[in-house]
């Protein structure tokens, strides 16, 4: 072999040797790259489509066609008579609004352009969609799983739905919060002093509530939230509870650190209670929390009393402390009935937590005059179970 055909013949070694360790050293960062595409994905807490069943083969159209009363009450709170009742007054708003806009916001079908995007689920499913939300806590991939539709789809339904829902309730008289007639405050009047003989005049019972806030990022509105006594954020409410189990006023959505008399005060639950005193003479009973310098209306249980008390003064308090522990069973009725109130709210600016907890004070009062299942109805008044019963029966035959 001549010298030029050895040299070349090296040439080419050396090149193809060059090009395998390029491609050896190419090799790792290639694979590097798809490792960190799969970990990324890996990370994004979704479930994608192909992970789903189909909608019209999802959980809960299983559960609505099973027929099982018990499983109905345990996935939306309601009973299928209810159920139905409401699906009827949410299907007209749901033909005639849309989730689908430009800016984000529901407007009529008719503003939208002619063809429009199908609907991942119809009126009764967007209904339960918004009711299991409420029956639930955590992440809302549990929904996706049991509606068969995507993240985006079901945020985009249950903010859509809970609109609806609370228009709904809001026009509806037994889901309202308001003062009941004077004749019922008269029979709640009645059944206290049944069961309480020192308690005249006495039919109802107020409490505060916090729920749980993450904490804002901006160290002013941190403040307002933050309670010094528990080291944790909160939203403070106040509830009135008739001896119906029903909410007759309430004070939503504070911040954290206002006391609960303060914002039975400034919230118009106190103003509320003096009207009807006025009229009727009506009281209510009240814990240590709040005071009663400057409302007659209110008799406050306390753990202490005066060593010269006399004996009216201490049955009254010992009667007035049994009586109080009703309030908590409503409040044990509200956070029982919609554990996403045991949940931490995300902090917002938007009125989106608002309107959670005026669909969810909204639903309890339609819940417990029409479902039952109220421990503060079952004790004081459990006749009313046989009224409600009537009133599904009506429903059902229309």
């Amino acid at each position: 072999m001549s010298t030029a055909a050895a040299t070349f013949d090296d040439d080419i070694f050396l090149l193809l040797l060059l090009s395998n360790s390029v491609q050896c050293l190419n090799a790792p960062a290639r694979f590097i790259d798809t490792l960190d595409e799969e970990g990324r994905s890996r990370r994004i807490r979704r479930i994608p489509r192909i992970a789903l069943v189909d909608p019209n083969l999802s959980p809960w159209v299983k559960v609505y066609t099973s027929g099982s009363e018990t499983a109905m009450i345990t996935f939306t709170g309601l009973d299928y008579p209810t159920f139905n009742f409401l699906a009827v007054e949410f299907e007209v708003l749901y033909n005639m609004y849309t989730p689908y806009s430009r800016n984000g916001k529901i407007i009529l079908k008719r503003q939208v352009g002619r063809f429009r995007r199908p609907r991942s689920l119809d009126s009764r499913g967007c209904l339960a969609l918004v009711l299991a939300y409420t029956r639930t806590k955590g992440a809302t991939f549990v929904l996706c799983m049991l509606f068969g539709i995507i993240g985006t789809t079901a945020l985009l339904f249950l903010r859509f739905g809970r609109r609806l829902l609370l228009k709904i309730l809001k026009s509806l008289d037994g889901a309202k919060v308001q003062m009941p007639p004077l004749g019922d405050i008269d029979e709640y009047k009645c059944v206290v002093v049944g069961m309480y003989p020192s308690l005249v005049d006495v039919w109802f019972v107020v409490d505060g509530l916090k729920l749980l806030l993450e904490r804002p990022r901006n160290g002013r509105i941190q403040s307002c939230f933050y309670n010094g006594w528990t080291h944790d954020h909160y939203v403070t409410n106040i509830f009135a509870f008739a001896p119906n189990g029903q909410i007759i006023a309430c004070s939503i959505n504070n911040p954290g650190n206002v006391h609960d008399n303060q914002v039975a005060e400034q919230g118009g639950v106190y103003e509320k209670l003096e009207v009807q005193h006025r009229i009727t003479g009506g009281k209510g009973v009240v814990d240590s929390a709040f005071s009663r310098g400057r409302y007659p209306f209110l008799i406050k249980s306390c753990q202490t009393l005066p060593t010269d008390a006399t004996e009216r003064i201490v049955l009254v308090n010992d009667e007035a402390t049994s009586l109080r522990q009703s309030s908590e069973w409503g409040m044990r009725g509200l956070q029982g009935s919609f554990p996403r109130l045991k949940d931490r709210f995300m902090y917002e600016e938007y009125g989106e937590r608002l309107l959670v907890l005026l669909t969810i004070v909204h639903l309890y009062n339609f819940r417990a005059r029409y479902v039952g299942m109220n421990q503060i109805r079952s004790v004081f008044m459990p006749t009313l179970e046989q009224y409600s019963a009537d009133i599904i029966l009506e429903w059902v035959q229309n």
